[in-house]
């Protein structure tokens, strides 16, 4: 008689044949795959390992074409199975075909079911023998023989429910995602993908709730009053019973009663004994949490580790929501092996002195006990036969937990301190470990003493120091993934063994991300649960996925049919489906908004700010027949700004404009421009916003002398236009200081000027021609130095005289035609 067995992995196929084979085993090649045979009981077998699911959902080739498929009607398409590794079809109907008997030996769960329930399928298309299920928890010799040898039939319901699961899950997340996706494409230019997923969603949507309450926070002062004190033991810290005061005259008023105080006296003293259980034995939610918080290991991590521990023969099967020992559990045993092992052997001795009694949870899920050890193995051991960073350490905890979980309570004392000063009440308390009991094998718990000295009731202890410290409300903290793994479990989002896939998911789709142990959304994940929450928060929510998870539970608990239950869960999707259809402009224009806003916003060069019109972002559009300030929230916003013709334009992001213009541009090197209000050298403001900076007074009038520059000239004019003005250095580069010349009080300028050999020439004067400080400058430099000479200047030659008129002449003009058309601020700012 031949035996074929199929195991869910190859790895565990490997083990069950040197289990049963005791040793004696032959690899064998089945259609390029491995197998396993050997004899057992007075018969032969033959083991193989499937790949996981080798048969996925998918629809109808016709509904694959995004663009041509209304997404609505895929919720009242049947999904088609087929196979999607061949290889491993090939290998089934080939062992198939020489069985006179078959078991379905994958793990023991709702997928594990489902798995054998693909090879079982496979195999009944060439054979009609006997099929039949080993069960077992951990792989080792006295498991994997105790299943073997009392074979069950195949849980029928159990793989239905996946079935369910895998369908429901199908139509859901293919519909949703894309009908956002292809209405977003509608109004934002986008190639992403908008995964929507019955599990993954409402996952983002908790950590997008606590971010929105962070953002939404309004950090609020409060006044703590704290003492210092003194005994004989030593000082200790009081807080006064108020505890956080958010009035700040009524602390200042009890700190004002207790001003001056030297002593406080003890007026109740309470000490108690208080004892910490041991946790409750691991199921895998909780295994997941406390790898997260202790190790720092994302649960897909920690998952895929402890199935791999699972195979190797060090722990029990991971997936389970078992918290609770059977009864007969031998516990004996196994902790004397553990009394064998250096590392653990003082607290498995320790737990052997007297009798074992489990701490155990109130959950028991009849599928597998909770994650243990299955035998006791040195760090270096578990490192060599798990090749997983981390694999030693994930086993430590998993052995530490089991072995707590058979220990004494952890005894604490606890004392109370109520003083008084002034007649005001002050706590102070301290905890002190007697007796570590589970504490001493989990130093994963950090239990720190806090000690208070020796005190009896009635002491007067001196006041060492009083505080009133102010400080500010703290807004929520950052989900951590343990605390992600809580509130899916208690909302019923995804499986003990779908979860941690859950959340990476939303990883891999850039929906949020880790920072340490916290995780933080990404802008994307905030965009989408932002749309979704606005629009239609039902998806966001975790209640109508709670919902089709406990119609799932009904199928595998034998309560509905199968097809019951598919139809009762399309129902609750199709509400959901005709929400998203009702709230679609809702949704789209938020979520497409944002995503053109994010990339609005990552144009530095055409951003221009917020509309204040609708929140989105205005920017420089450049068309065909011009460029012109458009808002992201078009079509719905309408808000737009003409700009100049021509002319570079720089957004000036310091300068706001007085008249609430959008943002201010300078057009090449002329001027600038408010946007929504026109040129700033119209604006009755502008001389308000560009101030020149002057140099000094003008000697014709009251105005002030201030430095004008062109491409090929530059002189001094007066702010009032009176038509003085006043030659400077025609070369080099000029620098106006804030220190004046001690004879004029006109500001100095510095001077650079290039000179041979690369080097430059520094210096400061003051160019100031009626001042005697200005006139030393000018005779240094040569009368040519200048770009022209102030008017009335008696001593020079008549040819001199002629020229300097005519170069005065010159810039005046110009001078005239820059108050014509430039304003005074905007000639400062050409200078800059």
């Amino acid at each position: 008689m031949t035996v074929v067995a199929f195991a869910e992995k190859n790895k565990a196929a490997a083990q069950i044949a040197s289990i049963l084979g005791e040793g004696e085993v032959d690899k064998i090649s089945v259609e390029g795959l491995p197998a396993y045979e050997f004899k057992w009981k007075g018969e032969e077998w033959l083991v193989m390992g499937l790949s996981g699911h080798i048969m996925n959902y998918d629809f109808p080739e016709k509904y694959n074409k995004w663009s041509e498929v209304d997404p609505g009607t895929l919720l009242g398409v049947d999904p088609e199975k087929f196979v999607t590794r061949k290889e491993y079809e090939a290998a089934i109907k080939n062992l198939a075909k020489r069985a006179d008997k078959i078991i379905l030996a994958c793990d023991y769960d709702r997928e594990g079911e489902n798995i054998g329930f693909e090879a079982k399928t496979l195999a009944e298309e060439v054979t009609d023998v006997p099929v039949a299920r080993a069960r077992f928890s951990a792989l080792s010799p006295k498991e994997v023989r105790k299943a073997f040898e009392n074979p069950v039939d195949p849980d029928h319901n159990l793989a239905m429910a996946a079935e369910a699961r895998q369908i429901l899950d199908l139509k859901m997340g293919a519909a949703f995602t894309r009908f956002v996706t292809l209405s977003v494409r509608e109004k934002a230019r986008t190639k992403d993908v908008l995964s929507i997923g019955p599990c993954q969603t409402p996952t983002c949507g908790f950590v997008y709730e606590r971010e929105k309450a962070i953002r939404a926070f309004e950090a609020k002062d409060f006044w703590k009053i704290t003492a210092v004190f003194a005994a004989k033991g030593g000082e200790f810290e009081g807080t006064h019973r108020a505890g956080n005061i958010h009035d700040k005259e009524k602390a200042a008023e009890i700190f004002k009663r207790l001003k001056g105080a030297k002593e406080g006296l003890v007026v109740k003293k309470t000490v108690k004994e208080a004892k910490t259980s041991p946790p409750n034995p691991l199921n895998t939610t909780e295994f997941l949490k406390r790898a997260s918080k202790f190790l720092g290991i994302s649960p897909e991590v920690a998952l895929e580790t402890a199935e791999q521990l699972y195979l190797a023969g060090f722990t029990s099967y991971p997936r389970t929501e078992t918290n609770k020992y059977a009864d007969d559990f031998d516990f004996k045993s196994l902790v004397f092996d553990f009394a064998r092992q250096k590392e653990y052997k003082p607290f498995a001795e320790s737990i052997l002195s007297a009798p074992i009694v489990p701490k155990n949870g109130e959950k028991d899920a009849h599928d597998h006990p909770p994650i243990h050890p299955i035998r006791a193995a040195a760090r270096g051991e578990v490192s060599s036969a798990v090749n997983i960073p981390q694999a030693a350490e994930v086993y430590d905890l998993i052995a530490r937990h089991f072995l707590a979980n058979l220990m004494p309570a952890a005894v604490f004392e606890k004392t109370h301190l109520h003083l008084q000063v002034k007649e005001e009440p002050f706590d102070s308390s301290g905890t002190v470990l007697k007796e570590p009991g589970w504490l001493e094998v989990y130093p994963f718990e950090n239990k720190k003493d806090k000690l208070l000295p020796f005190v009896e009731e009635k002491e007067r202890v001196d006041v060492k120091k009083l505080s009133n410290t102010k400080s500010k409300t703290s807004p929520p903290k950052k989900l951590t993934e343990a605390e992600l793994l809580t509130l899916m479990d208690r909302h019923g989002i995804g499986t003990k063994a779908t979860a941690p896939t859950h959340i990476e998911t939303n990883k891999k789709r850039g929906y949020f991300e880790n920072k340490g142990k916290t995780i933080s959304i990404l802008d994307t994940g905030f965009t989408l649960m932002e749309g979704l929450s606005l629009s239609v928060p039902i998806l966001v929510k975790p209640d109508i996925r709670s919902k089709i998870e406990a119609l799932i539970q009904e199928v595998e608990d034998g309560k509905k049919e199968f097809e019951a239950a598919l139809a009762d869960g399309t129902v609750l999707i199709k509400e959901m489906y005709a929400q998203l259809e009702a709230n679609k402009k809702e949704l789209t224009s938020n979520i497409a908004g944002t995503i053109k806003d994010e990339a609005a916003l990552e144009d530095k060069k055409n951003y221009i700010g917020t509309c204040k019109a609708c929140g989105h972002v205005l920017r420089i559009i450049q068309t065909d027949s011009g460029r012109f300030v458009g808002c992201t929230g078009y079509p719905d916003c309408r808000n737009s700004f003409s700009l100049p013709k021509t002319g570079a334009l720089t957004v000036l992001r310091s300068k706001e404009c007085k008249k609430e213009g959008a943002a201010v541009l300078k057009v090449g090197n002329k001027y600038n421009w408010a946007v929504g209000i026109g040129p700033c050298f119209k604006c009755e403001f502008e001389k308000e916003c560009y101030p020149p900076e002057t140099v000094g007074p003008c000697p014709e009038c009251d105005g002030s002398m201030f430095l004008i520059s062109f491409k090929d000239n530059r002189f001094l004019g007066c702010t009032k236009r009176c038509g003085y003005t006043h030659s400077v250095p025609k070369t080099g580069k000029l620098t106006l200081l804030d220190k004046t010349c001690e004879t004029c009080g006109w500001k100095l300028f510095r001077l650079k000027e290039e000179v041979e050999g690369n080097e430059s020439l520094e210096e400061d004067i003051c160019i100031n021609r009626r001042c005697t400080e200005g006139i030393k400058y000018w005779k240094k430099v040569g009368p040519r130095s200048g770009a022209r000479a102030q008017g009335k200047i008696s001593a020079d030659s008549g040819a001199e005289l002629g020229a300097r008129s005519t170069a005065r002449n010159k810039e005046r003009t110009t001078a005239r035609r820059v108050s014509k058309t430039v304003s005074v601020a905007d000639s400062r700012k050409d200078r800059k």
